[in-house]
């Protein structure tokens, strides 16, 4: 029998009235991206949850591309360096939900490293920088689908948090080029502070120590060789997981998700001090840009290298708690 309780209606009304009152408005500068406020200087306030079936930019359209500012005719036919110069402003393609690398976050949350990294190289040049937000999940086409829908459509001048894996056939079918590597991504090692410092996977032969690994992986083909105890997962966040449930005693797992299960578990995790990854298991960060544009692709590449040699970038990654490797030479 189904019950009608007519009472409920108007309270139900009134709460949820409340309830969406209560959500903040986003902040126009996680469109039109300009250097934010240390968290510091604002105080903190609790980020918002984006998700693509909620967030209002995404509903909104940016999921299809569109120019997040109007690009004045006359200028929109330059090259890009031509057009960032005349405009003064670099208008900059990225995920949104890439975090520690870029997001769409509040004005009280850390914008992200290549968000960091962009507007300094605005400020030293006397510009302003706008954000347009992409997509590159899998679901939805990955960076072949997010470069056709932006960059190639001109809607912007670089596309940020690019990774060169050797496997990069997008980069050609869409004309594009990778600007110099910024930074060293890998696996790295994370432990729940039992295991001896390793600075490498081979250190825990024969320590009996097991170790979590993504399944189907060089990780698991390598510790496997080694005789090292393993516990496979699927996905990334499902091995941190397993480390948080005491299942293993060490995890192997790309060195970004260290904050993201951090920011989201309320944990504290950090990479085995001085553990270097392999190869076959690290990759280097660059930026991507169209192959004709080779005067703007000197300048992001003049712009890394002095960032880099004065420790500025570094300074940027560790920020955000990503273990901090220069570029590979591999």
């Amino acid at each position: 029998m189904i019950r009608r309780l007519p009472v409920l209606l108007p309270a139900c009304a009134l709460w949820c009235a409340a309830a969406a009152a209560a959500v903040p408005e986003l902040d126009a500068e996680t469109v039109i991206g300009h250097p934010r406020p240390r968290v510091a200087e604002v105080g903190y306030a609790e980020p918002e949850t984006f998700d693509p079936f909620t967030d209002r930019l995404y509903q909104g359209g940016f999921r299809y591309g569109g120019p997040p500012v109007e690009i004045p005719h006359e200028v929109r036919y330059l090259t890009a360096l031509g057009r960032v110069k005349a405009m003064k402003r670099i208008i900059a393609c990225a995920d949104a939900w890439y975090y520690p690398f870029s997001h769409t976050a509040p004005k009280a949350e850390p914008p992200g490293i290549d968000i960091e990294i962009l507007g300094r190289i605005a400020q030293r040049n006397g510009w302003e920088f706008s954000v347009m937000w992409a997509n590159t999940g899998v679901y939805r086409g990955g960076l072949n689908l997010a470069f056709r829908q932006t960059i190639n459509r001109g809607f912007c001048d670089v596309f940020m948090g690019t990774v060169i894996t050797g496997d990069d056939d997008h980069m050609s079918r869409n004309a594009m080029t990778f600007t110099r590597p910024y930074l060293g991504i890998g696996f790295v090692l994370v432990h729940n502070g039992k295991v001896p410092r390793a600075r490498t996977l081979e250190e825990l032969k024969g320590t009996g120590i097991k170790v979590g690994v993504p399944a189907y992986t060089p990780m698991q083909e390598n510790a496997e060789k080694l005789g090292i105890p393993v516990v496979t997962y699927f996905q990334n966040q499902r091995v941190i997981d397993g480390l948080l449930r005491k299942e293993v005693d060490a995890i192997m797992v790309w060195g970004p998700s260290i904050p993201v299960a951090n920011r989201e578990k309320n944990v504290e995790l950090a990479m085995s001090k001085g553990f270097q990854p392999m190869p076959g298991q690290r990759f280097n960060g660059a930026w991507a840009v169209k192959s004709k544009e080779d005067g703007f692709l000197e300048l992001i590449n003049k712009e890394f290298g002095e960032m880099l040699a004065s420790g500025e970038m570094q300074a940027i990654v560790e920020k955000y708690g990503v273990p901090w490797f220069p570029p590979f030479n591999d």
